[in-house]
Protein backbone atom coordinates (compact mmCIF):
# COMPACT_ATOMS: atom_id res chain seq x y z
CA UNK A 1 0.00 0.00 0.00
CA UNK A 2 2.51 2.56 1.31
CA UNK A 3 6.52 2.74 -0.17
CA UNK A 4 9.67 3.08 2.03
CA UNK A 5 9.45 6.88 0.76
CA UNK A 6 5.84 7.28 2.22
CA UNK A 7 7.05 6.33 6.08
CA UNK A 8 10.50 7.96 5.57
CA UNK A 9 8.02 11.09 4.98
CA UNK A 10 5.45 10.14 8.15
CA UNK A 11 8.95 9.87 10.15
CA UNK A 12 10.48 13.14 8.92
CA UNK A 13 7.79 15.45 9.69
CA UNK A 14 7.19 13.96 12.68
CA UNK A 15 10.36 14.34 13.99
CA UNK A 16 11.09 17.88 12.21
CA UNK A 17 7.57 19.21 12.79
CA UNK A 18 7.94 21.31 9.79
CA UNK A 19 7.07 20.87 6.30
CA UNK A 20 9.42 22.97 4.96
CA UNK A 21 12.32 20.93 7.11
CA UNK A 22 10.92 17.90 6.77
CA UNK A 23 11.51 18.56 2.83
CA UNK A 24 15.08 20.00 2.85
CA UNK A 25 15.79 16.85 4.87
CA UNK A 26 14.09 13.96 2.61
CA UNK A 27 14.90 16.22 -0.74
CA UNK A 28 11.89 16.65 -1.73
CA UNK A 29 9.93 20.20 -2.61
CA UNK A 30 7.36 21.09 -0.55
CA UNK A 31 4.19 20.81 -2.57
CA UNK A 32 6.06 17.07 -3.27
CA UNK A 33 5.52 16.30 0.18
CA UNK A 34 1.98 17.88 1.28
CA UNK A 35 0.78 15.95 -1.77
CA UNK A 36 2.23 12.76 -0.85
CA UNK A 37 0.87 13.06 3.10
CA UNK A 38 -2.42 13.48 1.94
CA UNK A 39 -2.38 10.55 -0.47
CA UNK A 40 -1.51 8.70 2.34
CA UNK A 41 -3.96 10.54 5.03
CA UNK A 42 -6.70 9.06 2.18
CA UNK A 43 -5.85 6.13 2.09
CA UNK A 44 -5.61 5.27 5.90
CA UNK A 45 -8.73 7.69 6.13
CA UNK A 46 -7.27 9.10 9.70
CA UNK A 47 -5.79 12.38 10.05
CA UNK A 48 -2.07 11.96 10.90
CA UNK A 49 -0.76 15.57 11.59
CA UNK A 50 -2.97 19.10 12.85
CA UNK A 51 -1.65 21.83 10.87
CA UNK A 52 -0.98 24.95 12.14
CA UNK A 53 1.05 28.09 12.69
CA UNK A 54 3.49 26.24 14.46
CA UNK A 55 3.93 23.66 11.88
CA UNK A 56 2.94 20.16 12.03
CA UNK A 57 1.85 18.06 15.15
CA UNK A 58 0.72 14.33 15.12
CA UNK A 59 -1.93 12.96 15.97
CA UNK A 60 -2.04 9.78 17.91
CA UNK A 61 -2.72 8.16 14.81
CA UNK A 62 0.07 9.82 13.46
CA UNK A 63 2.43 8.78 16.28
CA UNK A 64 1.23 5.23 16.25
CA UNK A 65 1.98 5.52 12.41
CA UNK A 66 5.25 6.65 12.64
CA UNK A 67 6.33 4.29 15.61
CA UNK A 68 5.27 1.49 13.13
CA UNK A 69 7.16 3.08 10.08
CA UNK A 70 10.10 3.24 11.91
CA UNK A 71 10.42 0.06 12.43
CA UNK A 72 9.68 -0.77 8.64
CA UNK A 73 12.43 1.91 7.76
CA UNK A 74 15.08 -0.56 9.70
CA UNK A 75 13.92 -3.95 8.13
CA UNK A 76 13.92 -1.96 4.84
CA UNK A 77 17.65 -0.48 4.94
CA UNK A 78 18.56 -4.16 6.67
CA UNK A 79 17.56 -5.64 3.66
CA UNK A 80 20.24 -4.06 1.68
CA UNK A 81 22.69 -4.23 4.16
CA UNK A 82 22.16 -8.02 3.93
CA UNK A 83 22.12 -8.12 0.56
CA UNK A 84 25.05 -6.88 -0.22
CA UNK A 85 26.83 -8.73 2.67
CA UNK A 86 25.58 -11.72 0.97
CA UNK A 87 27.25 -10.26 -2.88
CA UNK A 88 30.27 -10.01 -1.01
CA UNK A 89 30.13 -13.55 0.93
CA UNK A 90 29.90 -11.50 4.42
CA UNK A 91 27.86 -12.79 7.37
CA UNK A 92 26.25 -15.87 5.20
CA UNK A 93 26.01 -19.63 6.98
CA UNK A 94 28.17 -21.89 5.16
CA UNK A 95 26.49 -25.17 6.65
CA UNK A 96 29.02 -27.89 6.28
CA UNK A 97 28.20 -31.87 7.30
CA UNK A 98 30.82 -34.11 7.88
CA UNK A 99 31.10 -37.74 9.09
CA UNK A 100 34.05 -39.21 11.96
CA UNK A 101 36.71 -39.79 9.69
CA UNK A 102 36.36 -37.39 7.67
CA UNK A 103 36.81 -34.86 10.31
CA UNK A 104 40.17 -36.43 11.39
CA UNK A 105 41.58 -36.81 7.58
CA UNK A 106 40.43 -33.50 5.63
CA UNK A 107 38.13 -31.19 7.08
CA UNK A 108 40.86 -29.34 9.60
CA UNK A 109 43.24 -27.90 6.74
CA UNK A 110 40.61 -27.08 4.76
CA UNK A 111 38.87 -25.38 7.02
CA UNK A 112 41.61 -23.32 7.88
CA UNK A 113 41.98 -22.18 4.98
CA UNK A 114 38.83 -21.16 4.54
CA UNK A 115 38.74 -18.92 7.06
CA UNK A 116 42.36 -17.45 5.90
CA UNK A 117 40.64 -16.75 3.22
CA UNK A 118 36.76 -16.00 3.92
CA UNK A 119 37.41 -14.34 7.70
CA UNK A 120 33.66 -13.21 7.89
CA UNK A 121 31.62 -16.18 6.68
CA UNK A 122 30.00 -18.32 9.22
CA UNK A 123 30.34 -21.77 9.48
CA UNK A 124 27.87 -24.03 10.75
CA UNK A 125 29.43 -27.71 11.26
CA UNK A 126 27.48 -30.84 12.18
CA UNK A 127 28.58 -34.51 12.29
CA UNK A 128 26.42 -37.33 11.15
CA UNK A 129 26.60 -41.08 8.75
CA UNK A 130 27.68 -40.93 5.00
CA UNK A 131 23.98 -41.22 3.66
CA UNK A 132 22.60 -38.84 6.19
CA UNK A 133 24.72 -35.97 5.36
CA UNK A 134 24.00 -36.61 1.85
CA UNK A 135 20.12 -37.06 2.15
CA UNK A 136 20.63 -33.30 4.06
CA UNK A 137 22.75 -31.89 1.20
CA UNK A 138 20.08 -33.15 -1.51
CA UNK A 139 17.62 -31.65 0.68
CA UNK A 140 19.54 -28.45 1.39
CA UNK A 141 19.53 -29.05 4.57
CA UNK A 142 22.85 -28.80 4.80
CA UNK A 143 25.34 -27.11 1.77
CA UNK A 144 28.55 -29.36 1.82
CA UNK A 145 29.29 -32.66 2.87
CA UNK A 146 32.78 -34.38 3.40
CA UNK A 147 31.95 -37.78 3.16
CA UNK A 148 32.61 -41.59 1.81
CA UNK A 149 31.69 -42.61 -1.50
CA UNK A 150 29.79 -44.12 -3.18
CA UNK A 151 27.13 -41.13 -3.74
CA UNK A 152 23.28 -42.33 -4.95
CA UNK A 153 21.38 -39.29 -4.85
CA UNK A 154 20.70 -37.36 -8.40
CA UNK A 155 21.94 -33.63 -8.77
CA UNK A 156 24.74 -33.92 -6.33
CA UNK A 157 28.03 -33.24 -7.73
CA UNK A 158 31.41 -34.79 -5.82
CA UNK A 159 34.87 -34.21 -5.66
CA UNK A 160 36.90 -37.19 -4.45
CA UNK A 161 39.84 -35.93 -1.98
CA UNK A 162 42.03 -37.91 -0.48
CA UNK A 163 41.83 -42.13 -0.02
CA UNK A 164 43.21 -44.76 2.49
CA UNK A 165 43.83 -48.26 2.78
CA UNK A 166 42.20 -49.86 5.77
CA UNK A 167 43.84 -51.51 8.38
CA UNK A 168 42.94 -54.69 10.48
CA UNK A 169 44.01 -54.87 14.27
CA UNK A 170 42.85 -57.47 16.77
CA UNK A 171 43.80 -55.72 20.44
CA UNK A 172 42.76 -58.91 22.20
CA UNK A 173 43.07 -62.48 22.14
CA UNK A 174 39.95 -64.28 21.76
CA UNK A 175 38.97 -66.92 24.11
CA UNK A 176 37.34 -68.68 21.20
CA UNK A 177 38.83 -70.48 17.64
CA UNK A 178 38.22 -67.58 15.72
CA UNK A 179 37.67 -64.41 16.83
CA UNK A 180 33.97 -62.76 16.40
CA UNK A 181 33.42 -59.89 14.21
CA UNK A 182 32.56 -56.59 15.10
CA UNK A 183 29.72 -55.24 12.73
CA UNK A 184 29.48 -51.79 11.69
CA UNK A 185 26.07 -50.87 11.82
CA UNK A 186 26.16 -47.29 9.42
CA UNK A 187 27.44 -46.08 5.96
CA UNK A 188 30.57 -43.75 7.82
CA UNK A 189 32.12 -46.67 9.06
CA UNK A 190 35.46 -47.23 8.12
CA UNK A 191 34.37 -50.29 6.56
CA UNK A 192 30.72 -51.69 5.59
CA UNK A 193 29.60 -55.35 6.47
CA UNK A 194 30.06 -56.45 2.94
CA UNK A 195 33.77 -55.76 3.13
CA UNK A 196 34.11 -57.19 6.33
CA UNK A 197 32.64 -60.16 5.47
CA UNK A 198 34.64 -60.33 2.33
CA UNK A 199 37.82 -60.48 4.67
CA UNK A 200 36.49 -62.48 7.14
CA UNK A 201 34.37 -65.11 4.98
CA UNK A 202 31.12 -66.12 6.53
CA UNK A 203 32.04 -64.65 9.74
CA UNK A 204 30.41 -61.68 9.77
CA UNK A 205 26.79 -62.25 10.62
CA UNK A 206 27.01 -65.70 12.88
CA UNK A 207 29.94 -64.31 14.87
CA UNK A 208 29.12 -60.04 15.12
CA UNK A 209 28.21 -60.44 19.29
CA UNK A 210 29.04 -56.46 19.27
CA UNK A 211 27.50 -53.48 16.73
CA UNK A 212 29.14 -50.18 16.26
CA UNK A 213 28.51 -47.13 14.16
CA UNK A 214 31.84 -45.88 14.21
CA UNK A 215 35.42 -46.40 13.81
CA UNK A 216 36.13 -45.21 17.61
CA UNK A 217 33.23 -47.71 18.57
CA UNK A 218 34.86 -50.52 16.75
CA UNK A 219 38.34 -49.77 18.90
CA UNK A 220 36.61 -49.34 21.89
CA UNK A 221 34.91 -52.70 22.01
CA UNK A 222 37.76 -54.57 20.38
CA UNK A 223 39.88 -53.95 23.51
CA UNK A 224 36.97 -55.13 25.34
CA UNK A 225 37.27 -58.20 23.87
CA UNK A 226 34.89 -58.33 20.78
CA UNK A 227 37.37 -59.37 18.36
CA UNK A 228 39.47 -56.75 15.58
CA UNK A 229 38.67 -53.34 14.31
CA UNK A 230 39.14 -52.36 11.20
CA UNK A 231 40.75 -48.35 10.53
CA UNK A 232 41.62 -46.43 7.80
CA UNK A 233 45.34 -46.30 8.55
CA UNK A 234 46.30 -43.70 10.54
CA UNK A 235 43.56 -43.17 12.50
CA UNK A 236 44.10 -41.60 15.93
CA UNK A 237 43.29 -44.26 18.61
CA UNK A 238 42.34 -43.30 22.46
CA UNK A 239 44.33 -46.69 23.53
CA UNK A 240 47.69 -45.46 21.41
CA UNK A 241 49.66 -46.79 24.53
CA UNK A 242 48.64 -50.10 24.52
CA UNK A 243 48.51 -50.70 20.94
CA UNK A 244 52.00 -50.05 20.50
CA UNK A 245 52.67 -53.42 20.45
CA UNK A 246 50.27 -54.83 17.58
CA UNK A 247 50.62 -55.13 14.14
CA UNK A 248 48.43 -53.92 11.25
CA UNK A 249 47.32 -56.64 8.54
CA UNK A 250 46.70 -54.16 5.19
CA UNK A 251 43.52 -55.12 3.49
CA UNK A 252 42.93 -54.64 -0.27
CA UNK A 253 39.85 -52.36 0.63
CA UNK A 254 40.39 -48.76 0.90
CA UNK A 255 38.34 -45.54 1.92
CA UNK A 256 37.75 -42.62 0.36
CA UNK A 257 36.48 -39.43 1.19
CA UNK A 258 34.83 -36.55 -1.09
CA UNK A 259 33.20 -33.08 -1.13
CA UNK A 260 29.70 -33.35 -2.28
CA UNK A 261 27.28 -30.62 -2.88
CA UNK A 262 24.71 -29.33 -5.10
CA UNK A 263 25.04 -28.89 -8.99
CA UNK A 264 23.27 -26.18 -9.52
CA UNK A 265 24.12 -24.38 -6.13
CA UNK A 266 26.50 -21.44 -7.37
CA UNK A 267 26.91 -19.16 -4.09
CA UNK A 268 29.85 -17.77 -3.36
CA UNK A 269 30.79 -19.28 -0.36
CA UNK A 270 29.94 -22.71 -1.12
CA UNK A 271 32.25 -22.07 -4.61
CA UNK A 272 35.00 -20.64 -2.52
CA UNK A 273 35.23 -23.92 -0.35
CA UNK A 274 35.28 -26.21 -3.11
CA UNK A 275 37.86 -24.16 -4.65
CA UNK A 276 40.14 -24.38 -1.34
CA UNK A 277 39.31 -28.55 -1.64
CA UNK A 278 40.29 -28.30 -5.65
CA UNK A 279 44.04 -26.74 -4.13
CA UNK A 280 44.14 -29.22 -1.63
Amino acid sequence: MFSVMDYRCVVALSEEKSFSQASEVLGLSQPALTARLRRIEENLGVRLFERGRRGAEATPAGDAFTEAARRIIDMADRSVEVARDADRGLGQHLRIGMTQIAAVQVVVPILKAFREENAFARVRLTESISSTLEAQVEQNLIDVAFLHPPIHQAGLSELPLMSQRLVKYDAMASPHDRPPTIRYTRRDAPVLVAELDRHEPGGVEADALAEVDTAIGAIVMSHAGYGPFVVPEGFPSPFKRIETCLEGAPLKTELGTSIVWRSLDRRPMVRALIEICRRS
